[in-house]
């Protein structure tokens, strides 16, 4: 059943029907997709206008966009949708809140098809740096890195053992902004990584991890012309035995003794800062 939207303008909902039946095919789609589930699955909502907008920015395919009848969606989100021939649905406030079961629901969102796992030579083809998080499981962390490493032109991020089944989680499309996706982010195990790391040498780069007792000048990485992977641990843990072998050198932040540690999206932020003279020249010619 639908029902007639509001009349559209600048910034105004789509003119059209209004999605109100619970038992549509498309209301059940993301019925499915809203329960809380660890399981891989080929779609995901990605909720929020931000999120949304900078998703739909990185290319990811989206197969539909619902903007609530209770909203006005920016313009600038509606005529990326029309950019990239994404339809626009209106769907009733009260069907939203059924679907993922709380008044906390969505305004805006989409559903969008999970990109293919990114493979180790998208990585390697790069010209720029390369970030890895050994053992960073927080996702708001992940999600912030993730924001950094693509505003300061790393090439991407290797995540080991952080405790997600795909990059195309909710929370780290949140945490990131939707920025997860404008840069590969890869899910790997150590032995993959390991491999990883023996191609990357051989191709001239370098890699160095980050360690608040190490007494190598973050000044020298800083200024170091070729490529690197930056290797960072978690807060808590620190480096792993297999990150600390990978490792041709360790670095410190210079920081006030009586701080015990950075956060490590802070930490990431720093490094990726120190580097952005190099990362973004291919981004500015």
């Amino acid at each position: 059943m639908t029902g007639k939207a509001a009349e559209g303008g600048d910034g105004d909902v789509p003119e059209g029907e209004v999605m109100v039946d619970r038992a549509a095919p498309a209301a059940q789609r993301i019925a499915d997709l809203a329960k809380v589930s660890g399981r891989p699955s080929k779609s995901v909502l990605v909720e929020d206008y931000e999120p949304l907008l900078n998703a739909l920015r990185a290319g990811l395919r989206f197969s539909d966009v619902y903007v609530l009848d209770s909203t006005r969606p920016p313009r600038e989100l509606l005529d990326e949708c029309a950019r990239r021939r994404v339809p626009v649905t209106v769907m009733a406030a009260a069907l939203a809140t059924d679907l993922f079961r709380s008044d906390k629901r969505p305004e805006i969102f989409g559903v969008a098809r999970v990109p293919a796992p990114v493979q180790p030579e998208d990585l390697l083809q790069a010209s720029s740096d390369l970030l890895i998080l050994d053992g960073v499981r927080i996702v708001g962390n992940i999600g912030a890195i993730a924001r950094s490493a693509y505003a300061f032109g790393a090439a991407g991020i290797v995540l080991v053992d952080s405790g997600l089944a795909s990059i195309a989680d909710r929370r780290l499309i949140r945490a990131s902004r939707g920025y997860v996706f404008s840069l590969p982010v890869a899910l790997m195990y150590w032995p993959q990584v390991q491999a990883l790391a023996t191609d990357f040498t051989r191709a001239g780069g370098h890699l160095a991890a980050l360690d608040a007792g190490a007494t190598g000048s973050l000044d020298r990485l800083s200024a170091w012309e070729g490529r690197l992977a930056l290797i960072l641990g978690a807060e808590t843990t620190g480096l792993t035995p297999q990150a600390r072998a990978l490792a041709q050198a360790t670095v410190s932040i210079p920081m006030n003794p009586a701080v015990e540690s950075l956060n490590v999206s802070v930490a990431a932020g720093v490094l990726l800062h120190r580097r952005a003279w190099r990362n973004l020249a291919p981004a500015a010619q």
